[in-house]
């Protein structure tokens, strides 16, 4: 595996800086259907941090009090990120979504989505390419008229479902006041970080009546990232990968979740200190670049074959030392797809870490690791052509 030198690539960000300041670069063409379909979009992420900032100080100041909560008479308190609090009667029957991972951490978390009556049709997209659809084929049959993949809801076609309370994104202001404005209750939540999704896991736990099942989960998340930690711990900063990210055609991925399993699977990415998830650039940045691994997200319908055989029609990627040493890969898709925070993160971490650090890694088996978090986390057992479907070629 080659080792990507560290001076050449500050310098090589230096360069994506001053490319990115400029505007220059490829414009991409229009996305795919999948590729469209994003958690959040480069827009909705600025708009996202923005948010962030705003209710970081609330969440900080929060008395243990006021946080989400069973109250004693069986009405359920919460408190999202928003800092706002909503008080449901009791467990709900009938939840709806707009946020696209939130179906199959709902699963992690329940057990089932017997109460989910409504989610992002983009949530659905992914279900059908999923190991959801195995674990629970109820899901199909959720309604999504009410919302579509940017996040804009349908008022009327909600109403129709009668849901007891709705998930929305903390940053969409208009669609959480319109919702609220016709008498529905609506919980916020925020995307961007680790700390965000376990505060997702814990408003879930607390408003289905199962506070303890977000410790256990959380518990194990970090068991399983602090594996990687162990085993990657005398790794030098001289020995991570130079790795590309690449979101769609001719766009990469800048600042943002993905620094968070970079850093602990021990690799690098010219464009991590950059903001934004769909970055344009061009061939000749690439090629400065000259990333050892390039991993395709699962966004878009780009797969590593048309790269390593050069099927782009206007670029040339056989110059570029990860398609030389066959290094590409595409990020996979198990509950859900693994890019942005998800309950099967750590995963994401000992994949990652398998192809970067092969040496360091070579007592864990990837499709032992996927099998016993499956057992683990969902109680189901995967069989070997679900492992296939979810590893790809990548079984290392």
């Amino acid at each position: 595996m080659r080792k990507g030198s560290l001076k050449k690539m500050a310098a090589s960000l230096c360069a994506a800086v001053f490319l990115a300041a400029a505007g220059c670069g490829s414009a991409a063409p229009q996305s795919s259907a999948a590729a469209g379909t994003e958690a959040v979009s480069e827009a909705s992420s600025e708009k996202a941090e923005t948010k962030a900032q705003e209710t970081k100080e609330t969440a900080e100041d929060k008395e243990n009090g006021n946080e989400s909560r069973i109250n004693e008479d069986g009405t359920i308190t919460i408190v999202d990120q928003l800092g706002k609090t909503i008080e449901l009667d009791g467990v709900p029957d009938r939840v709806a979504t707009t946020i696209m991972p939130f179906p199959y951490i709902f699963y992690a978390v329940v057990g089932n989505n017997d109460n989910l009556i409504g989610c992002n049709p983009s949530s659905i997209l992914a279900y059908n390419d999923s190991a959801l659809k195995y674990m629970y084929p109820e899901l199909a049959k959720a309604d999504t008229s009410f919302v579509d993949t940017s996040f804009v809801v349908n008022v009327e076609e909600l109403i129709k479902l009668k849901p007891d309370v709705v998930f929305q994104w903390n940053y969409m202001d208009d669609e959480i006041k319109k919702m609220e404005d016709a008498g529905i209750k609506v919980i916020a939540l925020q995307y961007g970080s680790a700390e965000d999704l376990e505060t997702w896991i814990k408003i879930i736990s607390t408003m289905m009546g199962k506070p303890e099942r977000a410790e256990e989960l959380i518990t194990y998340f970090h068991k399983s990232v602090g594996e990687v930690d162990q085993a990657l711990a005398g790794v030098g900063k001289e020995d991570y990968s130079n790795v590309l990210l690449l979101s769609d055609k001719l766009k990469v991925t800048g600042k943002g979740f993905s620094n968070y399993w970079l850093e602990h699977s021990k690799a690098v990415s010219p464009s991590s200190d950059l903001t934004g998830e769909a970055l344009n650039v061009n061939m000749e940045q690439i090629y400065q670049w000259n990333p050892d691994i390039i991993y395709i997200g699962n966004f878009t319908s780009i797969q590593p074959s048309d790269l390593l055989e050069n099927k782009i029609e206007g670029e040339d990627w056989s110059a570029v030392s990860a398609v030389k040493s066959g290094n590409v890969y595409k990020i996979p898709i198990g509950g859900y797809r693994w890019d942005p925070p998800g309950v099967e993160t750590p995963l994401m971490v000992k994949w990652l870490a398998k192809i970067q650090h092969p040496e360091e890694m070579k007592a864990m088996d990837m499709k032992d690791e996927v099998k016993k978090f499956y057992k683990t986390v969902y109680h189901f057992d995967l069989t070997d052509e679900m492992l296939e479907e979810i590893l790809g070629d990548t079984q290392n």
